[in-house]
């Protein structure tokens, strides 16, 4: 997956006191459903990197936190993946993922208006 580094947007946010800082950086070859990239940083401390944007075959915006493969299998013969950094709450992840979505939502309307120009 390459990144188009021409288009990279910082959002900051603060949810109960925890500033986050959202950058989204749309993926220059698009594969499948996945369209950017994304990093956040929390209270200018800590930095997750790895988060994946896509959109559903309905057409839904989807944020998909760090994961690495396990080298197990399921039952059906498939990958078994593991999360590598995620919100532990309901709240705290509703909140994240909507500054996310917020923020790739206005880089990608910001592409389209370069590429209509």
């Amino acid at each position: 997956m390459k990144e188009n580094n021409n288009t990279v947007n910082n959002n900051t946010a603060d949810t109960n006191n925890l500033n986050i800082k959202v950058t989204v950086t749309p993926m220059k070859e698009q594969e499948g459903c996945l369209k950017a990239n994304a990093s956040i940083i929390l209270n200018d401390a800590f930095k997750v990197t790895g988060i994946r944007i896509g959109i559903s075959q309905k057409g839904n915006v989807f944020v998909s936190m760090p994961d690495y493969k396990t080298g197990r299998l399921d039952d059906n013969g498939k990958d078994i993946y593991q999360d590598i950094a995620y919100p532990v709450t309901r709240q705290f992840r509703q909140e994240l993922y909507d500054e996310i979505v917020k923020e790739f939502n206005t880089v990608m309307a910001q592409e389209q208006t370069g590429k209509e120009e």
